[in-house]
């Protein structure tokens, strides 16, 4: 991501990674971090990292870098904290599997899988979109439900409306077909 945004005229200093309880403690007590538990930054984990401009006294105020710096770590497939709605965070990136993987995952010592090598902008074969794709879409289907839904997917099982794989995956995370979306306004009807 450095030599990358350095190539584009876009200078980057990383300002921190591995974080200690202790040092944690402070960030929170200044304000520079939203939680008193060290997740992404702890000492365990390491998957995050804050950066600046590197040009003195304009570290902060350049809108135009922080655009490219978020667009450029979410290509590179970080999580960019300039995206977040309660606790915008802009000098932020973590590999979280696109968020696939939450704090309290974390802090459970469940750990997304290494982050794969960052093979730049070229072009996309077919093939290589489709096994991506693929493993996509596999990764999806096996991805536990939310919490919140949990009545509502009970009401649905227990009324024959979701039916799972037979091998009683019911991949809930997994993306809905035309296909499917009928046979569920179905069974729906016949309630």
């Amino acid at each position: 991501m450095i030599d990358i945004a350095a190539a584009d005229g876009y200078p980057i200093l990383v300002t921190g990674t591995v974080r200690d309880r202790e040092y944690q403690e402070l960030c929170y007590k200044n304000g520079t971090a939203q939680s008193k538990i060290p997740t992404y930054h702890s000492v365990e984990a390491g998957l995050a990292f804050d950066i600046c401009k590197n040009i003195k006294g304009h570290e902060y105020d350049d809108a135009d870098f922080w655009r490219y710096c978020g667009e450029l770590g979410k290509r590179i497939g970080f999580t960019w904290g300039g995206d977040w709605k309660g606790f915008v965070d802009k000098p932020h990136f973590q590999w979280d599997d696109h968020g696939r993987f939450t704090s309290a995952m974390i802090l459970a010592g469940k750990y997304p899988p290494e982050m794969p090598e960052y093979e730049g902008d070229e072009e996309l074969s077919y093939e290589k979109f489709r096994e991506y794709m693929e493993r996509y879409l596999s990764e999806r289907a096996h991805m536990p439900p939310s919490a919140w839904s949990a009545e509502d997917r009970a009401w649905a099982e227990e009324n024959g409306i979701i039916r799972g794989e037979g091998d009683g995956e019911m991949q809930y995370k997994s993306f809905c077909t035309r296909e499917q979306m009928t046979a569920f306004l179905h069974r729906f009807s016949e309630l």
